[in-house]
């Protein structure tokens, strides 16, 4: 199997990185990432017939990432980022032929007492919220949540992918449990100041306990601004011109069952008219043996210019090796009242490294 030489190059830059910033007392740099792959059956609603197929990324899209840090006086740090997403079942780069390479991050930034600042491609506003209210994370094959949200060929409405390019990101530091981000994305059009993208959450963190808020704005000319052109950018409304989205999402461990819980809402504004859709959605965790048995339903009613309702369940069992490696297997139904159903199902292992 060929690798694609892209990663090569950038697996051959990264050890060479982290070499350089291992002999320098000055500079630390780490290389990391995440490798998923599943075996199953896919079937789409709409699609005439499942595919059988070995995937990647059942429970987390794969990826390969490299952070280097620089000491600076008064207890500051700048950071450099790339992160690449890959598809190990084929060895290709990205989540979809013609992906950015570094779409995942690719950023530079300072860290201090006061927070983080990055410039470059860093994560969109409201994608770390939904994943910290549902149970499947950031699954694009099997979280409900994730699949009523983002586009990644699943038919998700919301416009702007899971990072945000051309973009200014505030983290501030957790205080009494509190955190806060902000994003401000140009639009880069001549002349239009007002096309961009701006969005912002708040996550709060006491023992079990976690709730999330978030929200973004996103105007006409930032629809295609340098992010990703494929799956992700445009959402799966027709003809979207702008979007407005808010969400709040929750969870509690009571150690014998966690349970998590999300509301979101998306107004898009069309060429032909507004889309509206309220999402709900609710889900488990519960330890069981040497893992956790989950289960997960989302269901999201559109109105406006388009009339219909979408209704997406998962259980599953995720068995935990140890920190680094896990297996899953999962079954998932995703219903479209105008499309008709279609049936998921698989097992998979993810390692971290």
């Amino acid at each position: 199997m060929k690798v694609n030489s892209k990663v090569a190059m950038y697996l051959g830059a990264a050890a060479l990185m982290t070499a350089s910033g291992s002999a320098s007392a000055d500079v630390d740099v780490s290389f990391y990432g995440l490798l998923d792959v599943w075996a199953g059956s896919q079937e789409t609603p709409g699609a005439d017939d499942d595919t059988k197929q070995l995937g990647a990324g059942g429970m987390t899209t794969s990826y390969i990432g490299t952070t280097a840090t620089i000491d600076l006086p008064n207890e500051t740090k700048a950071i450099a980022k790339l992160e690449m997403f890959l598809r190990p079942d084929n060895a290709e780069d990205g989540r979809y032929g013609g992906d950015e390479m570094f779409a995942r991050a690719a950023s530079v930034g300072f860290q201090g007492k006061l927070g983080t600042l990055s410039a470059g491609r860093v994560t969109a506003p409201l994608f770390l919220p939904v994943v910290f209210s549902n149970p499947y994370g950031g699954s694009f094959t099997f979280s409900p949540a994730i699949l009523h949200t983002y586009q990644g060929g699943n038919n998700g409405p919301y416009v702007g992918d899971s990072g945000w390019s051309d973009s200014l990101s505030y983290s501030s530091p957790s205080l009494g449990g509190l955190s806060a981000n902000l994003v401000y994305s140009f639009g880069e059009e001549e002349g239009e100041d007002s096309e961009n993208k701006v969005g912002a959450n708040l996550v709060y963190r006491n023992g079990g306990f976690m709730g999330t808020v978030a929200g973004h704005s996103i105007d006409e000319g930032a629809l295609d601004s340098g992010d990703s052109a494929g799956f992700g950018e445009g959402g799966a409304i027709p003809n979207a011109i702008g979007q407005d989205a808010y969400m709040a999402g929750v969870s509690y461990d009571f150690s014998v069952v966690k349970l998590f819980g999300m509301y979101q809402d998306l107004e898009t504004e069309t060429q032909t008219g507004d889309v509206d859709i309220d999402t709900v959605q609710a889900g488990f965790s519960i330890p069981a043996g040497p893992g956790s048995v989950l289960g997960s339903y989302a269901v999201s009613d559109y109105s406006g210019e388009i009339d219909d309702e979408r209704t997406t369940w998962t259980v599953g069992y995720d068995w935990v090796l140890n920190d680094n490696v896990d297996i899953y297997a999962n079954f998932m139904n995703d219903d479209f009242d105008e499309l008709g159903d279609g049936n998921t199902y698989g097992v998979g292992t993810r390692l971290k490294f």
